[in-house]
């Protein structure tokens, strides 16, 4: 009787570390792609400012002219 309880825990064991080791996945999977969104983000920030510098520029440069 104690033997199948002993191996019932070490199932039990093996089971949870890869429940365990599956959660970790998924919460660094879900890290990577807050990150890659929040790369994008600054990205797409980064273009619309770029294109409003350079209308800015551009107005000024043919206002001077």
């Amino acid at each position: 009787m104690k033997l199948k309880k002993k191996n019932f825990k070490n199932g039990s064991a093996v089971i949870t570390s890869l429940l365990v080791m599956l959660f970790v996945i998924v919460v660094m999977f879900s890290i990577i792609g807050i990150y890659i969104n929040k790369v994008y983000s600054i990205k797409n920030l980064n273009d619309y400012y770029d294109k409003k510098i350079v209308e800015q520029l551009t107005k000024n440069i043919s206002n001077t002219e």
